[in-house]
């Protein structure tokens, strides 16, 4: 990731749980979560906007 273009955020969402993780320009872009069935990924860059995942 770039300081003109990253991700800023990432939100795994289920029927009962909600977990974000916060990214930074500097940092690879990853994040781990605790697969609990099905549920909906959200993606914000600075630049696309917000991207769902259905999971």
């Amino acid at each position: 990731m770039t300081k003109e273009h990253y991700i800023s955020f990432i939100v795994y969402i289920t029927n009962d749980r909600c977990e974000i993780v916060k990214l930074y320009p500097e940092q690879n872009a990853e994040a781990r979560f605790l697969k609990r069935g099905k549920g909906i990924i959200y993606i914000y860059c600075n630049k696309d906007g917000l991207i769902k995942k259905n999971i």
